[in-house]
């Protein structure tokens, strides 16, 4: 399981197939996922014409904006109103507050059974989870030997961050009563939310979730983060709201 297959396993077998992704980039995800309507937003794309035509393939309708995910949402009121959002890939800028506001914003217009993903939710290494403001910012305020590699899908070497977006995680499970949420365990750790009562809130407050570090997370990352098997997607759709 990684985050494309746990995307399109939320989408498959729904009536209405509207995706929302938040945080497009090259398209990695985009391209390759089948849905009704497609929704792309990123302040900026690096898209080949070769993966809008992919993209384009597994949908009647592609749209792209070319902007951040909180202008998106503050100018194409009428445009989502229009629509609805069945299911969303949140994959963004990799910071917590950043992610909780890209949760909060989807929400207006999640219809009642839709489903959020959050990309990057379990980082397996403190260097991959290092606050940063940007990618930008976190490749320069560290060397390439201090931080961790990996292989992107391409096979070429990538530095790995996922920032603290572990802790919308956290904070959303300690303010929103009205949100069922878990984190699988794969894929730097594919976060699910959708409408609901939780089995369980966190106890931590704004300030609280701000003091966290990720030695914290590392000691009690079960509880943190709800995590559970890639297995339990599948319970987690056919759940009832």
């Amino acid at each position: 399981m990684n985050r494309i297959k746990a995307v399109q396993r939320a989408l498959d077998g729904r009536r209405r197939r509207v995706y929302l992704e938040i945080g497009v980039s090259t398209g990695t995800a985009f391209r390759h996922i089948a849905a009704e309507e497609k929704i792309a937003v990123d302040p900026a794309f690096a898209l080949s014409a070769r993966t809008r035509e992919r993209a384009a393939a597994k949908s009647s309708a592609t749209h792209y904006f070319e902007t951040s995910s909180d202008a998106f949402f503050a100018n194409e009121t009428a445009f989502l109103e229009q629509r609805g959002i069945d299911v969303a890939f949140i994959d963004g800028l990799h910071t917590y507050r950043q992610v909780v506001r890209d949760v909060e914003n989807t929400l207006r217009y999640l219809r009642d059974d839709g489903v959020i993903l959050v990309h990057d939710c379990n980082p397996t290494r403190a260097s991959i989870a290092c606050p940063a403001e940007s990618y930008a910012d976190f490749r320069a305020r560290h060397r390439w030997r201090d931080v961790s590699r990996g292989l992107t899908t391409s096979g070429t070497l990538a530095i790995l961050w996922s920032g603290d977006v572990w802790k919308a995680i956290v904070l959303l499970r300690s303010t929103r009563g009205d949100l069922r949420m878990a984190v699988l365990a794969c894929d730097f750790g594919v976060g699910v939310i959708r409408r609901g009562a939780p089995s369980t809130l966190l106890p931590y407050s704004d300030a609280q979730v701000e003091a966290l570090q990720y030695a914290d997370l590392a000691a009690d990352r079960n509880r943190l983060l709800n995590l559970k098997p890639p297995a339990y997607l599948d319970e987690f759709l056919n759940s009832e709201c």
